[in-house]
């Protein structure tokens, strides 16, 4: 059963930008974003994405377009965590993410808790949103790779390689976002199949 979102509210830009200037949570180079161009949806790799352009975001209530305010590079080789899930009624479905450490990931536990944890932080055995519904962690690795991205939107929550993810940069940020959390689970404590 996919996982619908009916509750998020936004969160302010003017906090997203401070935590980019502050602590750098970041994509790696290669991870695709969905964008509306032309009245056509497409997905163009992260290097691609530009100020004003149009990217895929969860506002509160529903997927919805917002422009980008930033996406800077920062050149240089950076730690990244792999993360690697596969899709709970079709486990040949793979999707995987590349995210700095302190990057924050919207997880879901076995007993339905969502959870914001850092990318460093992960188990392996979270659940996590994707454009097809709950996928399960089962690999992170760590490597390095050259250049991130930080990306930088209205909403604070971002579709990125298919995966529900947030652009909060730190757990100290993230407390603006977990009356929300709290409020979605609620609504969506029936709704979640993890089985």
């Amino acid at each position: 059963m996919f996982f619908q979102i009916k509750k998020m509210a936004a969160i302010n830009p003017l906090i997203i930008i401070w935590c980019g200037i502050t602590k750098i949570f970041c994509f790696s180079d290669g991870t695709r974003i969905v964008v509306q161009e032309n009245n056509e949806i497409v997905t163009k790799e992260i290097k691609e994405i530009k100020k004003d352009d149009k990217v895929l975001v969860y506002n509160g209530k529903q997927k919805k377009f917002a422009k980008v305010l930033k996406n800077i590079k920062i050149e240089g080789k950076h730690e990244f965590y792999e993360i690697k899930m596969k899709n709970l009624k079709n486990p040949e479905k793979t999707k995987e993410i590349k995210v700095t450490g302190e990057h924050i990931m919207i997880t879901f536990s076995e007993n339905k808790e969502i959870k914001l944890i850092n990318a460093q932080d992960m188990k392996g055995n979270e659940y996590i949103e994707t454009d097809e519904g709950l996928y399960q962690v089962y690999e992170i690795n760590k490597e390095i790779n050259e250049n991130k991205y930080n990306l930088i939107v209205n909403g604070g929550v971002v579709y990125a390689n298919g995966i529900l993810i947030s652009t909060v940069c730190s757990k100290e940020k993230a407390k603006i976002i977990k009356p929300t959390m709290d409020e979605w689970k609620q609504f969506q404590e029936n709704k979640i199949e993890l089985n």
